[in-house]
């Protein structure tokens, strides 16, 4: 949308050269100089390898006869279809950026025989708490789809009146900012309130990343982000976005005897380092910015936990240290659900899993 067509280039060259080089250390080892990588669309009958992006030939998701490999020389243009029959399990979606290991002997098919896309990550440390610490996570919508009532957010803050935690996450789209849950300051001063924005919401941006929406005053204990968030709670690293990545990618990505499909989803957000590394984005739900997303929706360390509010199942999933959450949706027509988490101050060992200080559960509302 706000894209000029260089710049989505010059984003796209940056972001295949950076995980390229990641990809190739950790199949080739420190001295990736010494292997030679051919181009996607080499004719030949030995065992090579090659670095592209996955992309489908026509509108709509990835299948086995669609999938295509775009060379990292993107200027130039080079493409090769992609044949996955010598793969038993195989799980790739547009805009993924990949190391394959197969033969061309045509030149215009590539028959993979192994596919990397997974790099080494920095697992997260766990948080130095000097005291114990409660959270409550609500996403978007906060009324029913019949009204603008806002009765199940009135059901949360009965609870959040009761429970008071620490920290309270809430992620767009609200349609009001100014509703009296952060307006009269309903849960109280004690907690810390995080306002996610959502380029859904009728007063935002509709772009993404997302710019924090606005209050008409400030309250010293309410912070307006935008999307996606980054955040730091006394060591405690905690991703934040509103937008159902989840659901983009699942219903892109081409996935054979792939295994759980939550922890395959957002693995592709921590080894490919964005928080929507789908290209292209799901057309007429998200204008996406390239140029913005390259400097604001990265995601270069994993963090401790990670908020994905989705339409998919609610769910918690331990993923490479990350303790993944979606919280479900506040107004649902089965009954919304919101997640609580108290994390307890211990001195775990580096490699400790964070379940071992951090207890979750998602409620009904």
């Amino acid at each position: 949308m706000h894209d000029r067509l260089s710049q989505k280039a010059d984003v796209a060259a940056d972001r295949i050269f950076n995980i390229s080089k990641s990809l190739c250390m950790k199949v080739f080892g420190e001295k990736t100089e010494d292997y030679v990588l051919s181009h996607v669309d080499v004719h030949t009958q030995e065992t090579v390898k090659t670095i592209g992006t996955i992309y489908s030939d026509y509108d709509g998701a990835l299948d086995s006869a669609s999938t295509l490999l775009v060379g990292s020389d993107i200027m130039m243009c080079r493409t090769v279809r992609l044949n996955f029959s010598k793969m038993k399990s195989v799980a790739v979606f547009p805009g993924q950026v990949v190391l394959a290991s197969g033969i061309n002997p045509r030149g215009d098919v590539f028959v993979v025989e192994e596919l990397f896309t997974e790099q080494d990550l920095m697992m997260p440390s766990p948080p130095r708490l000097a005291e114990q610490l409660s959270f409550v996570v609500a996403a978007g919508p906060f009324t029913n789809d019949d009204d603008l009532v806002y009765d199940p957010l009135q059901d949360l803050v009965t609870y959040l009146k009761e429970n008071k935690p620490n920290v309270l996450i809430l992620t767009g789209p609200f349609v009001d900012s100014n509703h009296k849950l952060i307006k009269e300051n309903a849960v109280g001063t004690d907690t810390t309130i995080l306002v996610v924005a959502s380029y859904h919401d009728v007063h935002a941006d509709p772009v993404y990343p997302t710019m924090p929406m606005t209050l008409s005053r400030a309250y010293s204990n309410v912070h307006m982000l935008p999307d996606p968030s980054l955040v730091d709670l006394n060591g405690l690293t905690i991703g934040l976005t509103s937008t159902d990545i989840l659901n983009h990618i699942l219903t892109q990505e081409l996935a054979v005897n792939a295994g759980d499909k939550v922890k395959r989803a957002v693995n592709y957000l921590f080894h490919q380092k964005s928080f929507y590394p789908l290209n292209p984005p799901i057309e007429d739900t998200i204008n996406f910015d390239s140029d913005l997303a390259s400097k604001f929706a990265n995601i270069d360390q994993i963090p401790n936990i990670i908020i994905l509010p989705s339409d998919q199942k609610c769910f918690l999933r331990l993923v490479n240290g990350c303790l993944a959450i979606n919280p479900g949706r506040l107004a649902d027509v089965n009954g919304g659900t919101f997640a609580r988490f108290i994390i307890t101050p211990t001195e775990p060992k580096e490699e400790s899993n964070p379940f071992s200080y951090i207890g979750c559960q998602v409620r009904k509302v």
